[in-house]
C-alpha cells in the first residue's frame, strides 16, 4: 500500500507535468501566433534599435523552442528543481516579446498612434525583458545541476544581480529619453527631464551589480566543476563551456546596450554573438542529460522515444489501412464495409510488437544505460570492471578457500 508521502510525491509529479506541459505548449502556440503576424508583414524588420535584419528574430525563435523543450524535460521530471522552470520561463518570455514586437510593427505600418495597451506592452518589454534574462542566466549558472547554490554566499550574488536588474529597470523605465528598444515611441511613464542624471546613475549602478552577478555566478560553475568527481565532471563539462561562452559574449552586449552609444550594425553583431552563445546552453544541458545521463532520466526518455513514434506510426498505418481496405471492398462489392476497420485493427495488433521491438532496439543503441565496457572506454586509466556473474563466482571461490583454511586451522 502506498504511503501518504509517496502519494503526495506522485501527485506533485503529475501536477508538475501538467504545468510544465501547459507552459511549453503555450510557448509553441504563441510562437505560431508570432510567425503568423510577422508573415502578414512580409517578414519586415520591426523598428527596434540594435536590429536591422531578420536574423535576430529567427535566432530568438529557435532559442525559445530550445529553452522550452529543455525546461519541459527538467520541470516535468524534477519538479522541485528550479532549473526546469527557469528554462521554461526564458522560452515563454522570448516568444511573448516577439509577439509584442511584431504587433508594434503592425501599428507602425498602419500609420496611426499605438493603442494604449500595445504601448504599455512595449514599455514592459523594453524595460524588463533583457534584465530578466540576465537574472535568469545568473541563477542557472548558480543552481545547475542540483537546483541549489554552492553556499549562501554564492547565492547572495544572485540576489545582487536581481537588485541590479531592478535598478536598471527603474532607470530606463522612467527615462525621459524614450523607450530604449523602441526609440520611435515615447515613454508613457517618463520622469521629468531633471531626473535624468539620477536615473542614469541608478541604471549604471544596477548594470555594475548585474555584471558582478554574471561573473561570480559563472565562476561558481567552474568551482563546482573543480570539486566534482569524474562522472560529475563529464556531466558538467559542456555546460561549463556554455557558461563561459555566454558570459564572454553576453556581457559585452549587455554593457553596450545600457552604457554605450553604438551603431546598429555593431550592436546587431554583438547581439547575434550573445544569442549564439545563449543557444549553446540548452544544447549543453541536453548533452549532459541525454548523453551523460544526468538526473538518471534515461528510462523516461527511453519510453518517450519509443512510444511517441510508435503512436504516430500506428496512427498513420491505421488511417492508410482503413482507406486501402475500403477501396478494395468498394472495388469488389461496389460498397464500403465496416470490415475494413476490423481487418485493419487485426493487422495493426499483429504489427504492434514487431514495430515496438524495432523502435526499442533503435533507441537502446543511442540511449543505452552504461555498461562495463562504457566505463573502461570513458576512463581508460581505470582497471576493467568485472562482470557480475564472474564477480559472484570469484566470491564463492574465495569463501570456499576461507572455509578450507578455517578447517585446517582447527585441525
Amino acid at each position: 500500500m502506498a504511503t501518504p508521502r509517496a502519494l503526495t510525491w506522485t501527485r506533485l509529479v503529475h501536477l508538475s507535468w501538467l504545468a510544465a506541459t501547459a507552459l511549453a505548449l503555450s510557448t509553441f502556440v504563441i510562437l505560431g501566433v508570432a510567425l503568423v503576424v510577422w508573415a502578414g508583414q512580409r517578414f519586415e524588420p520591426p523598428p527596434v534599435s540594435f536590429i536591422q535584419g531578420q536574423g535576430v528574430y529567427a535566432a530568438e525563435m529557435l532559442l525559445a523552442v530550445a529553452y522550452a523543450a529543455m525546461g519541459w524535460l527538467l520541470a516535468s521530471r524534477l519538479p522541485r528543481n528550479a532549473l526546469g522552470w527557469v528554462f521554461l520561463s526564458i522560452g515563454l518570455f522570448m516568444v511573448v516579446q516577439l509577439v509584442v514586437t511584431f504587433i508594434i510593427q503592425q501599428g507602425h505600418q498602419a500609420f496611426r498612434p499605438l493603442d494604449p495597451q500595445v504601448l504599455l506592452a512595449a514599455w514592459l518589454g523594453s524595460t524588463f525583458h533583457l534584465p530578466s534574462l540576465v537574472v535568469s542566466f545568473v541563477f542557472i549558472f548558480l543552481l545547475f545541476p542540483e537546483g541549489r547554490a554552492l553556499s549562501p554566499r554564492w547565492a547572495a550574488f544572485g540576489w545582487a544581480a536581481l537588485i541590479g536588474a531592478l535598478l536598471v529597470c527603474v532607470g530606463i523605465g522612467l527615462s525621459p529619453a524614450g523607450l530604449i528598444w523602441f526609440p520611435s515611441l515615447g515613454n508613457p511613464f517618463a520622469a521629468p527631464q531633471s531626473w535624468e542624471p539620477v536615473l542614469l546613475s541608478m541604471a549604471l549602478t544596477g548594470l555594475l551589480f548585474m555584471v558582478l552577478g554574471v561573473v561570480v555566478s559563472a565562476f561558481s560553475m567552474f568551482v563546482r566543476y573543480g570539486r566534482a568527481g569524474d562522472v560529475q565532471r563529464a556531466q558538467l563539462r559542456w555546460v561549463a563551456v556554455a557558461v563561459l561562452l555566454l558570459a564572454a559574449f553576453g556581457l559585452p552586449f549587455v554593457v553596450a546596450r545600457y552604457a554605450m552609444q553604438m551603431r546598429y550594425a555593431e550592436g546587431e553583431l554583438l547581439m547575434m554573438l550573445a544569442l549564439g552563445a545563449g543557444g549553446f546552453l540548452p544544447v549543453a544541458a541536453a548533452i549532459a542529460v541525454l548523453r551523460r545521463r544526468l538526473y538518471d532520466i534515461d528510462l523516461i526518455l527511453n519510453r518517450a522515444l519509443v512510444y511517441i513514434p510508435l503512436t504516430g506510426i500506428l496512427g498513420g498505418l491505421y488511417a492508410a489501412g482503413v482507406a486501402l481496405f475500403q477501396r478494395i471492398f468498394q472495388a469488389l462489392t461496389g460498397d464500403k464495409s465496416d470490415a475494413a476497420v476490423v481487418i485493419t485493427t487485426l493487422v495493426l495488433a499483429g504489427m504492434f510488437t514487431p514495430i515496438r521491438n524495432a523502435l526499442q532496439v533503435f533507441v537502446d543503441r543511442r540511449f543505452k544505460p552504461p555498461t562495463v565496457g562504457d566505463a573502461a572506454h570513458d576512463h581508460p586509466e581505470l582497471p576493467p570492471l568485472i562482470p557480475a556473474d564472474e564477480l559472484k563466482a570469484r566470491l564463492a571461490e574465495l569463501d570456499q578457500r576461507l572455509d578450507q583454511l578455517e578447517v585446517r586451522r582447527n585441525l
